[in-house]
């Protein structure tokens, strides 16, 4: 499973910083061209839909490299089997979330594919798809790092 999640990271990381790119370059040039009477109406939209895939991109890697917040001051002061409890009830929070959102975000995406951006004539389920392709993600990631807890805590290691 780490290299699966090891090539998707590093497909993610080259879309979303080839996104975040073309969003520089698009909202920079739509606001030149603004300037000399041409406006490029359609560039808030592409921009607007790179942006959601970049987010949720984003909150993929970053719970990849474990980067999201977390306080875990107090967790450290608990007993070794409480913070495994923790951690393990903080994994079935996680996936639990991420199926609800990754569900309701498919049922949002087949509720959109009628309506369309005002300026591409692409429908708006290609921005809500990103919710629950990205939810997948997330979940085999925290699978990933489950599975990693629990080898470390057969050595009796530190896993938090």
């Amino acid at each position: 499973m780490h290299k699966i999640n090891a090539k998707i990271q590093n497909l993610e990381t080259q879309i979303g910083t080839l996104m975040l790119v073309t969003i520089v370059i698009l909202v920079f040039l739509s606001a030149l061209l603004r300037l000399v009477d041409f406006p490029l109406v359609w560039c808030v939209d592409l921009s607007q839909l790179l942006f959601i895939w970049i987010s949720m991109i984003g909150a993929d890697l970053a719970l990849k490299n474990k980067a999201h917040m977390g306080v875990d001051l107090l967790v450290k002061q608990f007993p070794k089997n409480f913070q495994r409890f923790l951690i393990i009830f903080t994994y079935i929070l996680c996936i639990l979330f991420l199926l609800f959102i990754g569900i309701w975000g498919a049922k949002l995406a087949k509720l959109n594919w009628r309506r369309k951006y005002q300026m591409l004539y692409l429908s708006y389920s290609w921005a809500t798809i990103a919710i629950p392709v990205m939810s997948t993600s997330m979940i085999l990631v925290i699978i990933e790092q489950f599975i990693d807890s629990m080898k470390l805590w057969k050595t009796d290691k530190e896993a938090i």
